[in-house]
């Protein structure tokens, strides 16, 4: 059941009015068994898979604590949810939620291991920590420790109720005002006339290829933080504060610095549980390059739901290469006692070398979830590039400092060198959401000749496409380039310095808000995008 349908809406009123009338102490019972309404209103099949995961996830939390194998009963814990998982992306089994919480399950059964967190002895506590419903379906993926305190006691006030009614509306009028009509253009709903499936990519200007390119980002992240808007509002009224999950990551200077602004919750999981188990950027540059391209590499099968087979077997064969490279090279290296030479080094990393031929064996043959794979990849590289030009371009000629800060040089190469890393974060982070939405490797690669036609050759579409398309998507456009900047949150903020203008504010909100709900029920609204991962 998604925030942004009838029947949620219908639930949410009925359960806040519950939960408002209800004594302190018997809330925690009332936000697990609305939990568990939310869900079985939106899948039975999912609602009875979460009970499980809580119930084996609850037990072996405690066996952790109290075992004296803990490291072993840990990697059982953890191996259990990620076998899960990948069973069921495999199988494309899309059972609501389950990416997200098992994520959390994962993080809190380590956390438990090593000693950051006590297990929870209370079922019904750590039931409504599994279950919470405003993050049940796509996060943030929230630690055990960042609610702990919060199941105790939810911290319910005037002041946090009210931010959440404004979070939610506002994330509610954005997914169906804005986000639906951004979404228009990438349906895949045979017939739609909008949509660019329809029309044929080879029967679209490059000016019109542009556009969808910018029109999918677009899309993409505002649906996101319309989402989280909704969550987090949720969550505020119930008196409970979850994680922020993104940052405005279009203000970003690198593409690394992009993803710890974009789902944060996400970027944060893969960094602490993968990354930096694996050595993070602490053992030289060829290592940490190893390790960025595997977390990425995790990343796009993350998102693929339905992968082929052989995606998952190549993914199960890099983290073993990963794995074992740095523990063979060791032992041969102190097998010959000696510094090792160029041939001795390329022995030593036979894992990663096996494994590129393994991968030209699998890849070579595009099927089902390749452009995730080509997305994850394409960012790992894109973020590697980065850092070897600041290892070996920016840290060693140190050409800001030369020209200095302070003189008229220095401040125009420092706003030059600013702008083309907006320029270049901007550019890339476009063109890879294409790959991330068009499914089909035959399409995407239709889609990225008409991006840039070979020799300027371009024909065989309509010369006024783009001003008909931009015609109709001009201003859920500019809403969405609104929100790419922290406009909207320091604006309201200085709105609600004044009360007059926080009534005026809340009225608007308002009269958005009943609107939004008239054309839910005229249009219907899109699923949520990231529900399917």
């Amino acid at each position: 059941m998604d925030f942004n349908s009838i029947p949620f809406l219908w639930f949410l009123a009925a359960f806040l009015t519950v939960y408002g009338l209800c004594p302190a102490a018997y809330r925690r019972y009332l936000l697990l068994a609305g939990s568990v309404v939310f869900m079985w209103m939106g899948s039975l099949t999912a609602a009875l898979w979460a009970l499980g995961f809580v119930a084996a996830n609850y037990l072996l939390g405690n066996f952790i604590q109290r075992t004296t194998e803990r490291k072993l009963v840990m990697g059982m814990a953890v191996a259990i949810n990620a076998m899960f998982l990948a069973t069921a992306k495999l199988a494309d089994m899309s059972v609501t939620g389950l990416s997200y919480y098992l994520f959390a399950f994962m993080a809190y059964q380590v956390e438990v291991y090593r000693g950051t967190v006590q297990a929870e002895l209370n079922p019904i506590r750590f039931a409504n920590y599994g279950f919470f419903f405003p993050k049940f379906k796509q996060g943030p993926i929230t630690r055990y420790g960042e609610m702990a305190e919060q199941l105790n006691k939810p911290r319910i006030t005037v002041a946090a109720i009210q931010k959440g009614l404004e979070d939610f509306t506002l994330g509610f009028v954005l997914k169906i005002l804005v986000v639906d009509k951004l979404g228009v253009l990438f349906k895949e709903a045979e017939g739609t006339y909008w949509a660019l499936t329809t029309i044929g990519y080879e029967n679209i200007s490059t000016d019109l290829a542009w556009l969808g390119a910018v029109v999918t980002s677009l899309h993409l992240y505002i649906e996101w933080i319309s989402y989280m808007y909704m969550a987090l509002g949720i969550a505020g009224i119930l008196g409970f504060k979850l994680p922020q999950n993104f940052n405005f990551p279009y203000i970003a200077r690198t593409v690394g610095d992009y993803y710890r602004r974009w789902h944060m919750t996400l970027t944060r999981w893969f960094k602490d549980f993968v990354y930096i188990p694996l050595g993070g950027s602490r053992k030289g540059l060829c290592k940490t390059i190893v390790n960025v391209l595997f977390v990425w590499l995790l990343t796009s099968l993350w998102h693929g739901n339905g992968l082929a087979p052989k995606y998952m077997i190549w993914g199960i064969l890099a983290g073993a290469a990963v794995i074992l490279d740095p523990l063979f090279y060791d032992w041969l290296t102190k097998r010959y006692s000696r510094k090792p030479g160029l041939g001795l080094r390329l022995a030593g990393h036979l894992p990663l070398l096996a494994l590129l031929l393994i991968s030209w064996l699998i890849l070579r043959e595009p099927a089902q979830g390749f452009n995730f794979i080509i997305w994850g990849m394409s960012i790992g590289l894109l973020i590697v590039l980065e850092r070897l030009w600041k290892t070996f371009v920016v840290d060693r000629f140190r050409l800001g400092e030369k020209f200095g800060e302070d003189n008229l040089l220095g401040k125009i190469w420092k706003f030059v060198m600013s702008a083309l890393a907006h320029f270049w974060v901007v550019v890339t982070m476009v063109l890879s959401w294409v790959v991330f939405t068009i499914k089909d490797f035959d399409l995407l690669k239709l889609y990225f000749s008409r991006l840039f036609p070979a020799g300027g050759a371009s024909g065989g579409f309509d010369p006024n496409d783009f001003s008909t398309f931009f015609g109709k998507l001009w201003f859920p456009i500019l809403i969405g380039l609104i929100f790419c900047f922290p406009f909207v949150d320091r604006g309201i903020r200085l709105i609600k310095r004044s009360k007059l203008c926080s009534w005026v504010l809340s009225a608007v909100l308002a009269v958005l808000f009943w609107y939004a709900v008239y054309v839910l029920i005229v249009d219907g609204s899109d699923p949520m995008e990231y529900g399917a991962f």
